[in-house]
C-alpha cells in the first residue's frame, strides 16, 4: 500500500507549473478549464452538489468550495480504495482551498490583465479544440464551467506569470537550483520504515499514543535491542511488509511518488539513522536510510525551463503557506456519500472514466 502513492494522492498535490485552474495537463485544459477552478462553479450536477463544504476568506474576499466541485474533481481520479477515501478527500479540499487562496491573493495584487491576452489565448484554445475534432462550447458544458469562468481562469492564469517572472531571476533560480541539491541531482536513498496506521480524523490523544508506541519501538532500535528490520517485521502494520521485508522501500528518488512528509524525512537523514515518528496521512512512521546515492547537479543554463517550472510551484506552495495564517478556511468532514456504489444520473462516480479524457491526463500523475 505505502510502496507508491496512488494517482489520485499524486494528482492532488500538483498545482499547474503555469495555471491555477483544476486541470493541469495541456494547453486546452489550461484554457478552457482553468476557470471553473479559479472561480467557483463548475461541476457536474450531483445530488446536494449546492452543499458547501469549504469556506475560505482572504483579502477582503470569501468564496465557496461545494460538495459538486469535490465530486467533480475527484472524478478526474481512479477511484481510491476505501482505506484510502479520507485521504483523497482531504487532499481535494486542500487543493481547492490553496486554488481559492492564489485567487484571492493574486486579485489583491491588482496586476493588469489586457483582454487582449485573454482573447488570444481563448482562440488558441478553440483553434486547438478544432484539430482534435472537439469544440470549446461542448467542453465547456462538460465540465459545468461558462466562458465567463474561463476568461476568468485565463487571466488569474496571467496574474500568476507576470507575479512569478519578476521573481524568477538567473541568481534567484541558481539559488534554489543549489538548495534542492538532492531532487534536481536525482540522488537515491534507500530507507525501511516502521508505519502505525492512525487514520486523519483520529482524536489527538489517538494521534499522541501512536507517536509514543513508535517513540518506544525506536528507544528499542537504538538501544540495540532490537534491529530495525526486525522491528518492521513485529511493529509495522504497512500490508506491503507482510512478507517479512523487514520494512525496506528499496531506492528512490525525492520524486518517486512518496508523500512529501516521508520523502522530505527520509532525505534528511544521514546512512543508518532513525528518525523521530513521522506523520503523514497514512499515520506515523519510522524512517531509517540504510543506503544513499549522491546525484549530479544538471548544467543551469541547459535545464533551465525545467528549474524555472520547478521555482514556479515552490513559489505557490509559499503562497499557500502564506495565505494560510492570514485566511480563515473553515473545511467540512467528507460527506458519507461523496463516493457512492453507484454513479448518479448524469454524473460519473468519482474515479469513473469521463466521458471523455482529457488529452495527456496521465501528465498528472506525476509532479
Amino acid at each position: 500500500m505505502f510502496r507508491k502513492i496512488r494517482t489520485v494522492l499524486i494528482g492532488l498535490f500538483v498545482v499547474g507549473m503555469s495555471t491555477t485552474g483544476r486541470t493541469q495537463e495541456t494547453a486546452v485544459q489550461k484554457g478552457a478549464a482553468a476557470g471553473a477552478a479559479a472561480t467557483p462553479g463548475g461541476a457536474p450536477s450531483v445530488p446536494g452538489g449546492t452543499d458547501v463544504l469549504a469556506t475560505v476568506t482572504s483579502h477582503d474576499q470569501t468564496d465557496k468550495v461545494t460538495k459538486a466541485e469535490v465530486f467533480g474533481f475527484l472524478s478526474r481520479y481512479p477511484l481510491p480504495p476505501p482505506e484510502e477515501r479520507e485521504i483523497a478527500y482531504n487532499k481535494a479540499m486542500e487543493y481547492l482551498v490553496n486554488l481559492q487562496l492564489l485567487y484571492h491573493f493574486l486579485t489583491a495584487q491588482r496586476i493588469p490583465v489586457p483582454d487582449a491576452r485573454v482573447d488570444e489565448q481563448v482562440e488558441q484554445a478553440k483553434a486547438q479544440l478544432k484539430k482534435e475534432g472537439q469544440d470549446l462550447a461542448s467542453l465547456l458544458l462538460q465540465s459545468g464551467s461558462s466562458i465567463e469562468d474561463m476568461r476568468k481562469g485565463i487571466a488569474n492564469n496571467i496574474r500568476f506569470d507576470e507575479y512569478a517572472k519578476n521573481r524568477a531571476t538567473d541568481a534567484a533560480l541558481k539559488r534554489f537550483l543549489n538548495d534542492n541539491r538532492d531532487r534536481f541531482g536525482r540522488t537515491q536513498v534507500r530507507a525501511s520504515h516502521i508505519l502505525t496506521r492512525v487514520e486523519q480524523n483520529a482524536s489527538k490523544e489517538e494521534k499522541e499514543k501512536a507517536r509514543q508506541k513508535l517513540a518506544g519501538i525506536r528507544k528499542e532500535i537504538v538501544g540495540g535491542k532490537i534491529s530495525f528490520a526486525a522491528a518492521a517485521n513485529k511493529y509495522s502494520e504497512d500490508p506491503a511488509n507482510a512478507g517479512g521485508a523487514g520494512g525496506d522501500l528499496d531506492y528512490f528518488t525525492l520524486d518517486s511518488g512518496f508523500v512529501d512528509e516521508f520523502a522530505d524525512a527520509a532525505f534528511k537523514l544521514k546512512k543508518g539513522e532513525v528518525s523521530e515518528p513521522v506523520e503523514t496521512p497514512f499515520g506515523f512512521h519510522l524512517i531509517q536510510v540504510t543506503d544513499r546515492k549522491e546525484g549530479r547537479l544538471p548544467d543551469f543554463e541547459q535545464n533551465k525551463p525545467l528549474i524555472t517550472n520547478a521555482y514556479r510551484m515552490e513559489l505557490q506552495k509559499e503562497i499557500f503557506a502564506d495565505e494560510r495564517k492570514s485566511a480563515k478556511i473553515d473545511i467540512k468532514p467528507m460527506p458519507k456519500d461523496l463516493f457512492p456504489s453507484e454513479p448518479p444520473a448524469g454524473a460519473a462516480a468519482p474515479g469513473a472514466p469521463a466521458a471523455t479524457p482529457a488529452p495527456g491526463a496521465g501528465a498528472a500523475a506525476k509532479p
